[in-house]
């Protein structure tokens, strides 16, 4: 009977200790990204959730966020929102006009 709480203890410990390794590696994943992030790329991803706010508030949409590169040269960046029944919507929204909006690309 001994064994067996001992060989439960040692269970929950390993348990712990490995819940505890993987919520330290995501939080360190999380600062590193943070932290690599240059300051254009950064830029460009707070001007276009800026303009996403701003479409997304016009169509009863919820934010969630914009990538920080320009893949295709075009001003435009990926974006994401969520519609109210939680259905992703992808959009590209400008970094650099002042008076462009949005645009839809596809609805999931």
């Amino acid at each position: 009977m001994n064994n067996l709480k001992n060989d439960i203890k040692s269970i929950v410990n390993l348990m712990n200790i490995t819940i505890t390794s993987l919520v330290v590696i995501i939080i360190f994943i999380i600062g590193i990204s943070n932290l690599t992030e240059n300051s254009q790329s950064r830029h460009i991803r707070q001007f276009a959730e800026k303009k996403l706010r701003l479409f997304s508030r016009g169509y009863s949409l919820d934010t969630i966020n914009c990538d920080g590169v320009d893949i295709n040269h075009n001003g435009f960046v990926n974006c994401r929102a969520s519609d109210r029944k939680q259905n992703i919507i992808l959009l590209e929204c400008p970094y650099k006009e002042k008076n462009s909006r949005c645009n839809y690309l596809f609805k999931k």
